[in-house]
């Protein structure tokens, strides 16, 4: 969490408030977040008129209002249909350097074909549609890993195109030249290699007469992720993501060369001098490097700055940021720009106190000549980032913060109110503007002195702007935590294996046999769960008879609204007959501590498919309520339910945990039911608490009355064995 942060550094300053004063970084220096809520936001770019476009891991890219003009909102400028698995989506967005007459935006992503992909598309003013896609250039073949996409880009004043693209998470790609991946491609607009390329020559197609891509400019990258070229000494600085082995990997800048061979996997974690060049000769050595030291890093750059509203020591400084640790620097290269001449730092709570720039996706120069960094989470209880602006504003006509606290800093949820008072001064004597930025996506409020109410669990940095006839100051940030409070999940369900339509009820067969068991089983059965692991139930939670009985143990998921897949908490419960799922001591409703502001609720059992809601729910309250027994109750999913008469019930006989009902082929449900009872003879039998046994009558049956393998049968549609059912579940 970054520490609060105020423009001025007086020791004499006073505020009746629990807020600590943190000097600006460096001095006069102005940390300001522009717009955060932002959900894995990866690359931005400016347009000329002020607006900025922001892209979103997912595919999808954000344009905002005039970033001078506070409060900047944002919508949504278009949708990219983007692979957005693992380190792949949508990576970089550009504005064409001729964006005045051609109106062109450039965006580099990874397609569901499994390409990396740079296309250019048409500016209409507020969006830019699909149709207007003209594809320039893509990764020969298609990916076949999780990582390491790349994303350095530039236009050169020669009219072509750098593009640096990843290993694809294999490092012989790095030092193969026939393969797209870990390498630096230059090319013109249309896609096509330039014939000054240093591995061109006129054979026909993409491959010169050695079977080298005749784009290749340079090679032997892991992660090139991101870079900048300056046009005024004419270099490409490449920032190099390095190794995962914290104990010897480094993180490189590079000075881009045409052929130059950077390394990668031989001069990467092993193959390195102490300083970080490579003991090969053959390779070409980084420019900046440093060492993990045993701890995560990951680079971020960088851009030179070129811009007259910083002080002129700074012109030709290099900024990198750092992903992981939080922190940006500046450099210079020597006359050569291949060796750091000098560094300081910029943002680095270590060095200078402050704000830190927490896991920085990109740095640019933007309006009013000002550094701009996206970050991809802001806090790690949201994982939501934003855009933040550093401005060098020396005292002088701005207007002058005397003061400006919050009654609270912190406090429970759901929900917290939290009072607001500053106080300023106008050097030009005039009427002050007060905004106050919340941080939560809620409109502004202009009055000196306000309040708010905030929905937790979260993490939020509330911002005061004071404004006169000339300037805009931001006297800082204040933090405030709402911590997760108390929540109350009433959940319904009905397993259709035990669901009796006649009665309403499930069987409780299992119980009345004894042989539930009094640990939860999911571990055992490979689930990871937040809490609860091995957890307990007493014998008297098994006594009860009636609607009230247990019928076995099921697990409750709270899964993320910005993406489903990622479970932020799983913990066991047990089911009723009536439906009623309850916490361990057999009658209370299952509490937990609210993980975010909002999730989808999904229940799943060891051997019927899961279900989840269809969007995610607000748990910004003490208690919710989900009823997957009823029609009205929307899930995820094409059928993720049975109908028996008015009752939806969850699919039975997932015997295998794989999301997927099969009654024959690889991987079905039914043989391990056969197998349950010997294999032969098929009317043999066998009892306990077993997987196989998909009505959860304490029997395992492949054949005659209650059998478990029709059951399958039936679920997956009746009629057409090779059928299959697929889980409600992303």
């Amino acid at each position: 969490m970054p520490l609060p942060f105020l423009r001025l550094c007086i020791a004499s300053l006073w505020l009746v408030s629990e807020v600590a004063l943190v000097c600006a970084q460096p001095q006069d220096f102005v940390h300001t977040q522009i717009i955060g809520g932002i959900d894995s936001p990866t690359s931005m770019a400016f347009l000329p008129d002020g607006r900025a476009l922001i892209c979103r891991k997912i595919g999808e890219v954000l344009i905002t209002s005039p970033i001078d003009q506070p409060p900047v909102t944002s919508t949504t400028y278009m949708e990219i249909p983007a692979d957005n698995t693992a380190e792949h989506g949508l990576i970089g967005v550009w504005i064409d350097p001729d964006f005045a007459n051609n109106q062109q935006v450039w965006f580099y992503y990874s397609t569901f074909g499994m390409h990396d992909r740079l296309s250019r598309f048409t500016h209409l003013g507020d969006s830019a549609q699909m149709s207007s896609e003209v594809v320039v250039w893509e990764t020969t073949v298609p990916y076949t890993d999780c990582c390491h996409t790349g994303g350095a880009l530039a236009f050169l004043p020669d009219g072509t195109i750098f593009l640096a693209v990843g290993d694809d998470y294999t490092p012989a790609n790095a030092q193969d030249l026939s393969s797209p991946f870990g390498k630096l491609h230059r090319f013109l607009p249309d896609g096509t290699a330039p014939t000054d390329n240093p591995y061109y020559d006129a054979t026909p197609g993409l491959y010169n007469a050695n079977g080298v891509l005749k784009t290749v400019y340079a090679s032997g990258f892991r992660n090139p992720y991101r870079g900048d070229y300056d046009p005024v000494t004419g270099r490409f600085y490449i920032g190099v993501v390095g190794a995962n082995n914290h104990q010897l990997a480094w993180e490189d800048i590079v000075l881009a060369a045409p052929a130059a061979n950077y390394g990668w996997p031989l001069c990467g974690e092993l193959g390195r001098m102490p300083d970080g060049s490579c003991d090969d000769p053959q390779f070409t050595d980084p420019v900046f490097s440093y060492h993990h030291q045993g701890t995560g890093a990951a680079i971020t750059a960088g851009f030179t700055y070129r811009g007259s509203s910083f002080p002129a020591a700074w012109d030709g400084r290099f900024f990198v940021g750092e992903f992981i640790r939080g922190w940006m620097k500046w450099l210079t290269f020597d006359a050569q720009g291949t060796t750091v001449a000098s560094q300081g730092p910029f943002l680095d709570t270590t060095a200078l106190g402050g704000v830190q720039s927490n896991f920085c996706t990109q740095l640019l120069q933007g309006p009013g000549d000002a550094l701009y960094y996206l970050s991809y989470y802001d806090d790690l209880i949201t994982f939501e980032g934003g855009l933040h602006r550093v401005t060098y504003e020396p005292t002088g006509t701005r207007p002058e913060c005397l003061s400006f606290s919050a009654d609270l800093t912190s406090g429970i949820g759901p929900a917290l109110s939290v009072s607001f008072s500053g106080d300023a001064n106008d050097p030009l004597g005039g009427t002050l503007t007060y905004v106050w930025e919340f941080g939560d996506g809620t409109p502004a409020d202009t009055a000196a002195n306000t309040s708010h109410l905030y929905q937790g669990p979260g993490n939020y940095s509330a911002e005061l702007l004071v404004i006169n006839a000339t300037d805009t100051a931001s006297c800082g940030t204040i933090p405030i935590t709402v911590e997760p409070h108390t929540l109350t999940l009433d959940v319904e369900l009905m397993l259709d294996g035990p669901f009796d339509p006649i009665t309403g009820l499930m069987r409780d067969q299992l119980r009345i046999a004894g042989l539930v068991p009094l640990t939860e089983p999911y571990s055992a059965l490979g689930f990871s769960l937040t809490t609860g692991t091995g957890a307990t139930i007493a014998t008297s939670v098994l006594a009860t008879s009636g609607p009230s009985a247990i019928v076995d143990w099921v697990l409750i998921e709270l899964r993320a609204s910005s993406d489903p897949i990622n479970v932020l908490q799983r913990f066991p419960a047990l089911v009723r007959r009536d439906g009623q799922v309850v916490g361990l001591n057999g009658s209370a409703l299952p509490i937990t501590l609210a993980p975010a502001i909002s999730a989808y609720i999904a229940v799943r059992h060891r051997n019927h498919l899961g279900v989840m809601t269809a969007a995610p729910l607000s748990l910004s309250t003490a208690a919710i309520a989900v009823n997957f027994r009823a029609a009205a109750t929307t899930c995820y999913g094409a059928t993720p339910r049975r109908t028996v008469g008015t009752v939806r019930t969850l699919w039975a006989g997932n015997v295998s945990i794989d999301g997927l009902l099969r009654y024959v082929g690889a991987f079905n449900d039914r043989d391990p039911i056969l197998v349950a009872i010997g294999g032969s003879p098929p009317t043999a039998t066998t009892t306990g608490y077993v997987q196989a046994d998909v009505n959860l009558d304490g029997v395992v049956k492949y054949a005659g009355i209650r059998n478990d393998r029709d059951v399958i049968l039936i679920c997956i549609g009746g009629s057409a064995p090779t059928a299959t059912r697929a889980e409600g579940l992303p």
